[in-house]
């Protein structure tokens, strides 16, 4: 990307999300992001709403370089999400895209464990929750572009969510979005952050506790040589074991209480 467009990023990022004062945020080991050439970056989400671009942000200031984040389907049928997405850098975290991207020399950044990463973490404790979604790993290895993980730690202290929100979830992801039934299986619980009361759609709206946040950039990870159309499954499985626990050790190394290994 060009450098106008980095600057028209880091506003948009800004005006997305302006808390990195407010969480405190900082990154650690960021020299281990190289300065060029490709590279996946792997992380593990968390209660800060859009907490991938406070990460973004501090990698764009501190290495001048754009991570292309790899977003959920459902912010590209969003009229205003995928606007805003697109202008941060973001696009459709389609394995296409992520090949294209990688092929062209740029940092892919991805959240194996999505939005149930999210749900399904405890409040206070950091929590990787990849089970069964590995396609980072064999991108990696098909790309041959090494993998970094980068662990956040705190990222799970800005909500505390009071229901499993099972039925909410339906009635806005179904009924009200209308994103289909690959969406049957996201919540949308009721969410406690600094407003008095819990609130429904607490991803988008509710204003998360201002816990500090860091992000721990660990050493880069080479995928095995192996040929782009002979990808084994247990070769994936394996890369992504690899970089599972390098997370699991930063994790334990810098952050607070692990919880779900």
């Amino acid at each position: 990307m060009s450098e106008l467009n980095h600057t028209t990023a880091l506003r948009v990022l800004t005006l997305m999300n302006p808390r990195k004062t407010y969480h405190r945020a900082s990154i650690r080991g960021v020299e281990r992001i190289p300065e060029s050439g490709a590279a996946m970056l792997v992380s593990n989400h968390g209660r800060l709403v859009f907490d991938a671009f406070i990460l973004l942000r501090l990698i764009l200031r501190a290495r001048g370089r754009l991570p292309r984040a790899m977003a959920d389907h459902m912010w590209f049928r969003l009229p205003l999400f995928h606007r805003l997405f697109r202008l941060a850098g973001a696009v459709d975290g389609t394995r296409d895209n992520a090949l294209r991207l990688l092929g062209q020399g740029e940092l892919v950044l991805t959240y194996p464990g999505g939005v149930p990463e999210v749900l399904n973490g405890r409040y206070g404790r950091e929590h990787i929750d990849w089970d069964g979604r590995h396609g980072f790993a064999r991108l990696a290895i098909e790309a041959r572009v090494p993998v970094i993980p980068i662990a956040g730690i705190g990222v799970n202290n800005g909500l505390v969510f009071l229901s499993r929100g099972r039925l909410l979830g339906r009635l806005l992801y179904r009924h009200i979005l209308r994103l289909g039934p690959s969406y049957a299986g996201y919540r949308n619980p009721l969410a406690l952050g600094l407003f008095p009361v819990p609130l429904p759609l607490s991803m988008a709206v509710a204003l998360p506790l201002p816990c500090q946040v860091t992000y721990v950039v660990g050493e880069p990870l080479d995928p095995p040589a192996t040929p782009r159309d002979g990808v084994t499954r247990q070769e994936e499985q394996q890369f992504a074991h690899r970089v599972s626990d390098a997370m699991w050790e930063l994790i334990g190394r810098y952050g607070g209480t692990a919880v779900g290994r």
